[in-house]
């Protein structure tokens, strides 16, 4: 009730300026609270909506590759390499990638291969695969008997 009281006592001068005042701060506190964060936001999204539009652009190509890929026969296995059992015999190289290039050719790599190892699998390969050194960087490391290994092998 003093409220009302105390708004009763004002001319209706004051009561003017008093109640225009109010809605000047009221539109300042609208703006500053809601309207500035609103359009904050509203210009981050215009910045971010380029790059949002180019990543569903990118998933849907992925989506219809992932598609076609799925609607594909399946593809025969890459064992018609004579060398291919060659590679997969690599377990008795470990440390070692050895990747078929082609029918004919193997590359072997690795950062840290025991030599006696390499030496015995290229023994191996060339018993049951008629296999030679086509070319060859072998790199020694400070650990004895260890080597850095970027070789390809072929078949004779």
């Amino acid at each position: 009730m003093r409220l009302r009281d105390a708004w009763g006592r004002r001319s209706p001068a004051e009561q003017r300026i008093v109640a225009g005042l109010a809605l000047v701060v009221a539109a300042i506190v609208l703006i500053g609270l809601v309207w500035w964060p609103l359009e904050r936001e509203r210009t981050r999204w215009r910045a971010e909506l380029p790059g949002l539009r180019a990543s569903l652009a990118q998933m849907e190509r992925q989506a219809q590759e992932v598609k076609r890929l799925r609607s594909a026969p399946a593809a025969a296995p890459i064992e018609t390499s004579p060398l291919a059992s060659l590679a997969t015999n690599a377990g008795g190289l470990p440390g070692a990638q050895v990747t078929v290039m082609d029918e004919r050719r193997v590359r072997v790599t690795g950062a840290d291969v025991s030599f006696s190892a390499l030496l015995e699998w290229l023994r191996a390969g060339q018993a049951t695969h008629r296999v030679r050194v086509e070319s060859a960087r072998l790199d020694a490391l400070p650990a004895p008997g260890r080597v850095r290994v970027d070789m390809v092998v072929a078949r004779s």
